[in-house]
């Protein structure tokens, strides 16, 4: 026969709303992570129900309104704005981040002036590449490294060790969500919400 025990069970109202996740880990013995939603996502949930799961969080996947041929021609002739949250931000910090920087990055590092942005690649001593992606420069010695895989975190904590550099490697992709603004006419959007150094070059230019 059966032997039956005590069950718990959890009611909810019908205006309960779940989320839905999906677990997944940079390493097999990592602790799972939950997909999450994004700082924007009440934003561009007004907008569309398509979303997709990204790199361990939702991102809208196209706008019913509008369709996708049409979002392609906003982008080559006009603006768009997409979330791109799911970027792997990183702080390198230190006496000898320059360093670890000068010597993981195709780029002179010693040439980024405080407040510059650069596009580089990271690669391996042999030249095979890791991850492409931004770098800042927002101090002497205070970077921001923005690419497209948490590994690139890993790679510059392990470069410091093997050379033995006073520098720290923190992520902040969970803290720091991002948008990007994309087209011909994204400079005209940004001009009018963006405020530049009088040292820098302006957004027009």
């Amino acid at each position: 026969g059966w032997d039956l025990t005590d069950i718990h069970v959890r009611t909810y109202s019908g205006q309960h709303k779940f989320s839905r996740a999906i677990a997944r880990r940079m390493k097999p013995d990592s602790e799972p992570k939950m997909t999450r939603e994004t700082a924007f996502h009440s934003s561009f949930a007004k907008h569309t129900r398509d979303f997709v799961e990204y790199r361990g969080y939702w991102l809208a996947n196209s706008f019913a309104k509008e369709g996708p041929i049409a979002e392609y021609w906003a982008c080559r002739q006009d603006a768009v704005l997409m979330d791109l949250s799911p970027l792997r931000k990183f702080e390198v910090t230190g006496p000898d981040a320059e360093a670890l920087l000068q010597y993981t990055l195709t780029r002179d590092v010693k040439k980024l002036g405080v407040g510059q942005v650069v596009y580089t690649a990271m690669c391996y001593e042999h030249g095979g590449m890791i991850d492409d992606g931004t770098l800042l420069r927002l101090g002497k010695d205070n970077f921001r490294w923005v690419g497209g895989d948490d590994f690139s975190g890993e790679w510059l904590r392990e470069t410091a060790k093997k050379l033995g550099l006073n520098v720290l490697v923190r992520s902040s992709t969970d803290q720091m969500h991002n948008i990007a603004v994309q087209g011909p006419k994204s400079r005209d959007i940004l001009r009018e919400v963006v405020w530049t150094s009088p040292v820098q070059p302006s957004i027009g230019e």
